[in-house]
């Protein structure tokens, strides 16, 4: 077992609904600072929204999301009355969280280097020099030091997925969530991006990591989680969950895809 710091991500008995349809049922976790959990689930089964609740991309109708100090979205007084923080205020909260999308979201019309500082230049207001020093760190730290000049038309989806990872990491998060990073990757490309993930975890950052790329929870987890019907049905460390998983939904899971 990693040492692990303080409660960095606390998410209390949260619910969320679209419409007439609840998402998300009375969810509560806690993720440690260095800690690396994966959530796993079928299609529909609430993964993807929880992490756009923790990055507030969703707002959520009960319960409570504290991330890096913050109340995630809201401000609440002492009676529990709940009011939504505005734009500029939720913004700067989400500094804190580095959001790794499905799709890369790469702009097309800008370079490597230029997609990696523009947010640290514009929100945060780094100067030019410092912004791409950094980039260029990033860059080599995601195993691309020579694709700053090139524009995502010139790269594969593993190396636009591993630039939006290094654009993330720029705003220097104090976590980071990834939403199936690997799914819209061909096969031989998949490796290269879990491989990034696994040397983050290494080097002690906080993960949230939506994805059904089991070996990578087998290497670098420090708890997997399942979630069905809007719930967390199952957690526990990697070895236990594989080898001795006790929900029944989590059994099926595994039938299907190990």
């Amino acid at each position: 077992m990693r040492d692990l710091g303080p409660p960095i991500v606390e998410i209390r008995n949260v619910e969320k609904r679209f419409g007439n349809v609840t998402v998300l049922k009375d969810v509560s976790l806690t993720v440690r600072t260095g800690e690396v959990v994966v959530i796993a689930g079928r299609s529909g089964s609430g993964k993807s929204t929880l992490l756009r609740c923790i990055d507030h991309l969703e707002t959520i109708e009960g319960g409570s999301i504290h991330a890096c100090g913050e109340n995630m979205g809201y401000r609440q007084d002492s009676g529990g009355k709940r009011t939504l923080l505005g734009d500029r205020r939720t913004a700067r909260q989400r500094r804190n969280m580095g959001m790794v999308f499905q799709s890369f979201n790469l702009f097309p019309h800008l370079n490597v280097l230029r997609n990696i500082t523009l947010s640290p230049i514009r929100i945060m207001g780094e100067d030019r020099k410092t912004a791409e020093a950094h980039a260029h760190e990033l860059l080599a730290k995601v195993g691309l030091p020579e694709k700053a000049d090139a524009y995502p038309s010139q790269l594969s989806g593993g190396q636009q997925q591993r630039v939006a990872i290094a654009r993330a990491l720029a705003m220097r998060p104090q976590v980071m969530l990834f939403d199936e990073p690997t799914s819209a990757l061909d096969p031989e490309m998949i490796s290269e991006v879990l491989d990034v993930m696994i040397d983050l975890s290494r080097q002690g950052m906080t993960m949230i990591v939506v994805t059904h790329e089991m070996g990578f929870a087998r290497a670098a987890a420090d708890r997997v989680l399942m979630m069905a019907d809007g719930m967390i049905v199952e957690e526990a460390p990697p070895e236990e969950f594989f080898t001795n998983p006790q929900s029944e939904h989590t059994k099926l899971f595994l039938s299907k895809i190990l």
